[in-house]
């Protein structure tokens, strides 16, 4: 239709958030979620009669273009922390070992890669949104597209080369992935869902 603008959620409408910490620089984040099922069978029969869920795993990758404290102090490169108060800037670089986990208290989301906390090593959530117009002309709202719950770090590496930039890549593990911002997805022990 004239007029109308599409609504697709790409790279440059997107924004990427570890607990309470908006990612900068981050390039890519892909998310996978695998259903096992397992086949019932019967006699006298060659078919099985169904095939019937039995585990329900999230995972997931990202990576993230790193810079550091000293590039952060000099306005080359900054991520901001929403606080209850407003927004603030952090100047301690891009490192998930920075980054803190929901609720601002405890640990940091890298925490699982240092061995004398990995026990102690606390969850974070992922979270995609879409930036979309807001009510006020010219400010942007965000809405959630999806929530990755209770992620851990499970593997970190990273590459540079002689012409390049550092890039990080981690995989993680999540325990539910809610695909919708109205749709809160449950536990299965939960008695509760509607």
């Amino acid at each position: 239709m004239a007029g109308s603008k599409p609504s697709f959620i790409t790279g440059a409408t997107a924004k990427i958030k570890i607990g309470n910490l908006t990612m900068a620089y981050s390039q890519d984040v892909s998310y996978n979620t695998t259903i096992t099922t397992i086949p019932v069978e019967v006699m006298g029969a060659y078919e099985v009669k169904s095939n019937e869920p039995v585990a329900y795993f999230v995972t997931g990758t990202l990576s993230i273009v790193r810079y550091t404290s000293a590039a952060s102090a000099s306005g080359v490169a900054s991520v901001t922390t929403v606080t209850p108060g407003g927004t603030t800037i952090s100047t301690t670089g891009n490192s998930v070992e920075q980054m803190k986990n929901s609720g601002n208290e405890g640990g940091t989301a890298g925490d699982g890669f240092d061995p004398y906390r990995m026990i102690s090593s606390e969850t974070f959530d992922l979270e995609i949104f879409q930036k979309v117009p807001g009510t006020t002309a010219g400010v942007l709202d965000t809405l959630s597209i999806v929530k990755l719950r209770d992620c851990r770090f499970t593997s970190k590496g990273g590459s540079i080369n002689k012409r390049g930039i550092l890039v990080e890549q981690f995989a993680f593990n999540a325990i539910l992935m809610n695909n919708d911002a109205e749709v809160e997805v449950g536990h299965s022990g939960d008695d509760d869902l509607t």
